[in-house]
């Protein structure tokens, strides 16, 4: 579901500032803006400022917490308004420095509330396993429906926790929806050691490193994908690998657990040391054929002669899962992509879907934060870009594909060194018009002169796909917005 934390119709925006102190003595402590829709898009009348020392929500705000590091949107106790869950990743847990927690904060009819909010870590009873040095639970989320009993449940990656001695292994909690919320009842814990699970348990897989979620089977129970990018393909270093597991009646199961790497039957491209094919992933149908389909990112596989240009793998859904048959390899190299392959760009570190054109079909957002610009005879370093790719029966299309910058025609501010446009997307029908819009993070944005403040550019979606025109930049410095932007906020970090 769209992350509507209202119900009024309009998706909202959720904004990590996880960079944000709270006075000289909270560094890094963390924040969230929340930005409400309406019928003319995202408004700042309404918006909302959350940290850990907000009335009402648990925990306690602390240095280098880094809420609001990931950040994901669900119904959890399906009362029609979207709950929103907050990744602090390096939450100290008593005594244990970066066990990590995630805060989740509910939906009203005025938006999200404190009363009510929770705070899980692998030291709340009923919760698998317990808080360690640096596991980063929280580091990665995701929702999905894995039992289909309307109620939405939660992912939580912990892509550093140790398993039976094998370091950093990681692993991946489900806690389960319900008509009082997120409930410790049922939780599950996978990783590479569990029975049935696909692969074997090694140090430094960081299982979990990213999640999403869809119905590639289109039997109505959400299936969940994860991303094992440093796992090792035979004797290939790092090549990366996801797995998938698939939804039941009682949950995930390991029943059809699949695993996919550049080295599977049917899969495009070649696993290579340090490819670290799944560290991003996103869902969509691009083929609108019912079936959902998992777009993986691939951001460091090299392109040609050009150092971690980056790729992006899509895998399409049948009826009995993912399936290699018309898996589709895309870079900036691809004919019709808009832009040139070159060394550092890292495309594919961030994606997400969205029907931008309203056609039916998931179009594809593609982030290449490292893109170079040029301004006459300069370079720009890394000033980043989006690729966007657009749908069709036969799949994702390169025809009328867009490449946007902060020097697209349209597009406000202009692109700067190290700006990583792109580093963080996410979708939503911000104005209500059937056409899904796109927030992209822009964390290292200078704003009136505050190093790496950080900005967030929303493009909205038309019966033509995506159009500059209209863009809005938020930021802690624009009008009504709650916060002050400072130096290292990193406004726009994570977005959904």
């Amino acid at each position: 579901m769209q992350a509507d934390f209202n119900g009024d119709g309009y998706a909202d925006l959720a904004i990590g500032v996880p960079g944000e102190g709270l006075g000289s003595s909270l560094p890094s402590a963390g924040a969230v803006n929340v930005i409400y829709g309406s019928s003319d898009g995202l408004d700042a009348d309404g918006n909302q400022l959350w940290t850990q020392d907000t009335p009402g929500v648990e925990g306690i705000a602390e240095a280098n917490d880094n809420f609001g590091t990931t950040l994901a949107a669900g119904d959890f106790n399906d009362d029609g308004y979207a709950d929103l869950a907050i990744g602090v990743p390096h939450e100290g847990i008593g005594d244990t420095y970066r066990a990590g927690a995630v805060n989740v904060l509910y939906g009203s009819p005025s938006g999200l509330k404190p009363l009510g909010s929770q705070l899980w870590s692998q030291n709340i009873s009923g919760i698998a396993d317990h808080a360690e040095f640096n596991d980063k639970f929280g580091a990665s989320l995701t929702t999905g429906d894995f039992d289909d009993d309307g109620y939405v449940d939660l992912a939580i990656g912990v892509p550093y926790e140790d398993i039976n001695g094998r370091v950093d292994a990681g692993a991946v909690h489900v806690i389960y929806g319900s008509s009082s919320g997120l409930a410790a009842a049922n939780d599950q814990f996978w990783h590479q050691g569990v029975p049935g699970v696909t692969g074997t348990l090694e140090s430094d897989d960081r299982f979990g490193s990213a999640l999403a979620a869809g119905d590639f089977d289109d039997d109505g129970k959400s299936d969940l994908a994860v991303g094992v990018p440093l796992e090792d393909i035979s004797e290939i270093v790092d090549a990366g690998l996801v797995h998938v597991l698939y939804g039941t009646n009682s949950g995930l199961g390991v029943t059809g657990d699949q695993t996919w790497h550049q080295n599977s039957n049917g899969i495009q491209g070649v696993a290579e040391a340090f490819d670290e094919f799944g560290a991003a992933l996103a869902v969509g149908d691009f083929d609108d054929d019912g079936r959902d389909d998992l777009a993986v990112g691939v951001p460091y596989d090299d392109v040609d002669s050009a150092q971690d240009a980056g790729a992006v793998n899509v895998i399409f859904g049948g009826a009995n899962g993912l399936d290699s048959a018309n898996d589709q390899l895309l870079n900036q190299a691809v004919a019709g992509i808009e832009g040139v392959a070159e060394s550092f760009d890292q495309f594919g570190m961030t994606l997400a879907s969205g029907d931008f054109d309203g056609d039916g079909h998931g179009d594809l957002a593609i982030g290449v934060p490292g893109e170079d610009l040029s301004d006459e005879s300069t370079i720009i370093l890394d000033a980043g870009a989006v690729n966007v790719v657009y749908g069709a029966n036969s799949g994702v299309s390169t025809k009328d594909n867009r490449l946007f910058s902060l020097d697209t025609s349209g597009i406000g501010g202009a692109a700067a060194k190290f700006d990583g446009f792109g580093s963080a997307l996410t979708t939503g029908d911000f104005d209500g018009d059937e056409r899904v819009d796109l927030a992209i993070g822009v964390p290292y944005e200078d704003v009136e002169g505050e190093a790496d403040a950080g900005a967030v550019h929303v493009i909205y979606g038309s019966g033509s796909g995506l159009k500059a025109k209209g863009d809005q930049v938020w930021h802690q410095d624009s009008p009504g917005i709650e916060g002050v932007a400072d130096q290292h906020d990193h406004f726009g970090a994570t977005v959904r």
